[in-house]
């Protein structure tokens, strides 16, 4: 694990590849944590109240929830450019649930990312 993560005083980060060959990467800059997958990453800890413990616990189950593929990323596109991604449970449908929904999302393509 040495070889993935970079330490830079009181910074730390973790840079590897999911075995479904995926970007994984975990970041302690800023005062906070954030975790990375694919285009999409999130922030642990970054408004004020937060407590480190607490924090540190929320990224390591939403780390692990991607590991045991309970959490998959769906990433959508505009033809070939981003437009947009979100993790969802590994049973959630990704079918517009309403006619704006429906319009708004009408000329993008999603795929559906996990680690493994």
């Amino acid at each position: 694990m040495t070889n993935f993560v970079v330490e830079q005083g009181e910074v730390f980060e973790i840079n590897m590849q999911t075995p479904s060959g995926g970007e994984f990467w975990v970041s302690s800059a800023e005062h906070e944590i954030t975790v990375g997958f694919e285009e999409y990453h999130t922030h642990f800890g970054w408004h004020e109240g937060t407590h480190p413990e607490q924090d540190a616990t929320d990224a390591a189950t939403f780390i692990q929830q991607l590991q045991s593929g309970q959490l998959r990323l769906a990433v959508w596109y505009k033809g070939d450019t981003y437009a947009g991604s979100r993790p969802i449970e590994s049973d959630e449908e990704l079918h517009p649930k309403n006619w704006l929904q429906h319009w708004l999302w009408r000329s993008r393509t999603v795929k559906v990312k996990s680690w493994a």
